[in-house]
C-alpha cells in the first residue's frame, strides 16, 4: 500500500470510458468530478478512449470462441485495461486515483507513486452472479479478473462501496479489512444549475401548499422495464383502480411500445420517453418533480441512483429493498416492499398512500427536508473526508 501524497497532488477520477462525459457509466463519474471540482477536491477525470479498442475486442471475441470458451469479458482482461490506460501513465505520477471500475490495469497496481482508491457499486463476483452475466463471460477470464480484483483491493489505499450490500460482500468474500473499507452513497445525477433554479421555485411553491388532493401521482424513471419492475407497477395500478383508487403515472424513459399492450392499455398514463438530464435538464426536473411518489420495483439492484433523484426533488419513494437500494433511500421518506412482493401487496400500498394523504404529505416533507443529503455535494464531502481528511 502506498503512502499518501501531498494535498497538492491531483485527484483524478477514472472509469471505463471518458470520465468527463455525462454518458459514461450513467453519469456517475461526471457528476462526481463536477461536484468535486466545485469544492476544490477533484482535479479532473481520465479520458480513456474505448472506441480505439473495438477492433481488438472483435478479434479477441473470435479467438475466445475458437478456444472453446465464451466470447464476452474483454473489458475485464489485463490486456484491455493496460492498453486503455497506456496513454495516461505520465499523468498519474504522484496522483490520487478514484476508480469507478472494479479493476485497475496491472501496470497501475504495480506503481508505488500512485494512491489508488476504488469506488464501486458491486464487486465483480456480485456483478457476474447477482446481475446474472457470468454465463456470457469466459470462464478463465472471469476467474482471472476476480483474482486481480482481490490484489487491487489489497494494494489500494481504500475501497469505497456505494452501499452496505456491496461493503458486506467486500468484507466477507474479498477480505477487505474494516479500516480500509467505507460506504459512500453516490448523489443524484442532476444538473446543479437546473437544480438550483428548480429548488428556488419549489421553495416558494411549497410555502403555500399543503397535503395534495386529487389523484395519487406516480412517476417512474427507467429504461429497463423488466428489471426495474415497471410491469409490476402497471399491474398493481390495475388492481388498485378496481378498489377505487384514483391514480396517475408518468413514465420517463420507456415508451408505451416497449411493454405488452395488456399492461399499457389503461388510463392515466403519460409516456414521455427519454429526456436528456443534461441537455434538457429543466424539462427532466419538471417532469419528475410534478408527482407525489417516485417508483422503482427492481428485482435485483446494486443501488438505484434514481432514488436519490426522487428524494432530491422532494418526492416520497415507493420501492423494493433489493440489493443496495435501502442505502439510496431515506427511511422516513420511503415505503418499501420485498423484491419478490406480489402485485397485490404493491396495490395495497398504493391504496394506502392514496387514502392517507397526511401520511403521504409527511413522507414528502421528510424528503424535502433532507433533499440536499441526496445531492452529489453531500457525497463528495464524504469522499473528501476519507481521501483528503486534512484538505
Amino acid at each position: 500500500m502506498t503512502s499518501p501524497p501531498s494535498s497538492a497532488s491531483p485527484v483524478l477520477v477514472a472509469c471505463v470510458g471518458d470520465a468527463e462525459s455525462p454518458l459514461a457509466w450513467s453519469g456517475i463519474p461526471y457528476h462526481l468530478i463536477e461536484a468535486g471540482r466545485a469544492i476544490g477536491f477533484v482535479t479532473g477525470g481520465l479520458r480513456l478512449d474505448v472506441t480505439r479498442l473495438r477492433r481488438r475486442r472483435l478479434v479477441w471475441n473470435a479467438l475466445q470462441l475458437l478456444r472453446g470458451d465464451r466470447r464476452g469479458g474483454y473489458q475485464y482482461t489485463a490486456d484491455f485495461l493496460d492498453r486503455l490506460w497506456a496513454s495516461q501513465h505520465a499523468r498519474l505520477a504522484g496522483a490520487t486515483l478514484i476508480n469507478c471500475f472494479q479493476l485497475y490495469p496491472p501496470s497501475v497496481v504495480a506503481r508505488d507513486d500512485v494512491e489508488r482508491w476504488s469506488f464501486v457499486d458491486l464487486s465483480l463476483t456480485q456483478l457476474f452472479d447477482y446481475y446474472l452475466v457470468r454465463s456470457s463471460i469466459g470462464v478463465r477470464v472471469a476467474g482471472d479478473a476476480v483474482a486481480r480484483e482481490r490484489v487491487g483491493y489489497a494494494r489500494a489505499r481504500g475501497v469505497v462501496a456505494m452501499s452496505r450490500f456491496a461493503a458486506d460482500h467486500l468484507r466477507d468474500v474479498y477480505g477487505v479489512p474494516a479500516g480500509r473499507l467505507h460506504v459512500v452513497v453516490p448523489g443524484a445525477n442532476l444538473s446543479p444549475a437546473a437544480y438550483a433554479r428548480w429548488e428556488q421555485a419549489e421553495t416558494e411553491k411549497r410555502a403555500t401548499v399543503g397535503p395534495a388532493d386529487g389523484p395519487l401521482r406516480l412517476v417512474m424513471v427507467s429504461t429497463q422495464w423488466r428489471r426495474k419492475g415497471l410491469d409490476r407497477l402497471l399491474r398493481a395500478m390495475m388492481l388498485a383502480r378496481r378498489r377505487g383508487l384514483d391514480v396517475t403515472l408518468r413514465v420517463v424513459g420507456n415508451v408505451r411500445e416497449d411493454l405488452p399492450e395488456a399492461l399499457t392499455d389503461q388510463p392515466g398514463i403519460e409516456w414521455l420517453g427519454r429526456i436528456n438530464k443534461d441537455k434538457d435538464a429543466d424539462r427532466f426536473l419538471a417532469a419528475v418533480a410534478d408527482a407525489d411518489v417516485g417508483c422503482i420495483f427492481s428485482r435485483y439492484e446494486a443501488g438505484g441512483s434514481v432514488l436519490r433523484e426522487y428524494h432530491a426533488l422532494g418526492l416520497a419513494a415507493f420501492a423494493t429493498n433489493a440489493g443496495g437500494m435501502p442505502d439510496f433511500m431515506f427511511g422516513d421518506a420511503s415505503v418499501t416492499v420485498a423484491p419478490e412482493a406480489p402485485d397485490e401487496e404493491l396495490a395495497d400500498q398504493l391504496v394506502a398512500l392514496g387514502r392517507d394523504r397526511e401520511r403521504l404529505h409527511t413522507l414528502r416533507q421528510a424528503a424535502w427536508r433532507r433533499r440536499r443529503e441526496a445531492l452529489w455535494e453531500s457525497s463528495v464531502e464524504r469522499l473528501r473526508a476519507l481521501i483528503r481528511p486534512s484538505g
